[in-house]
């Protein structure tokens, strides 16, 4: 008779534990891909403004308000659809795959960007440098 009173405890336990809060589609629905570019946006600004502080603070269009702008969102919007897609583990995380995807492609532009004004650079260092020479 305890073995069964045990056995219907731990089954009851467990049932009562694997429930989820399950939060309903919200009524607008952001695309997962724009969702994506939301964070991606939220992270870069995250770091810039980590990095340029002083610039970000004269610059009034920085922010949550840019986010809101730019998306054509609202703050409860954005929230409820956050709380959605963070409930849906698979397709949260591959949301983060495709974001770090996207992000590892810009720093790799940047690179390209950077190397390609350097090389510019170092051109025009050297034709002044011979047209000194020259003269």
């Amino acid at each position: 008779m305890n073995k069964n009173k045990i056995i219907l405890l731990i089954v009851s336990f467990c049932l009562n534990s694997c429930q989820t809060d399950l939060v309903k589609k919200p009524k607008d629905l952001i695309p997962q891909n724009k969702m994506e570019s939301i964070i991606q946006d939220m992270i870069l600004m995250k770091s810039i403004s980590r990095n340029y502080q002083t610039l970000i603070l004269e610059k009034k269009w920085f922010g949550d308000k840019y986010i809101y702008e730019k998306y054509k969102i609202d703050c409860l919007q954005l929230m409820e659809n956050q709380k959605y897609y963070a409930k849906s583990p698979k397709i949260y995380l591959e949301m983060h795959k495709n974001i770090k995807s996207n992000m590892e492609r810009l720093i790799d532009s940047i690179d390209v960007l950077s190397k390609e004004q350097a090389k510019k650079i170092k051109e025009q260092k050297l034709k002044k440098k011979e047209s000194l020479n020259l003269k």
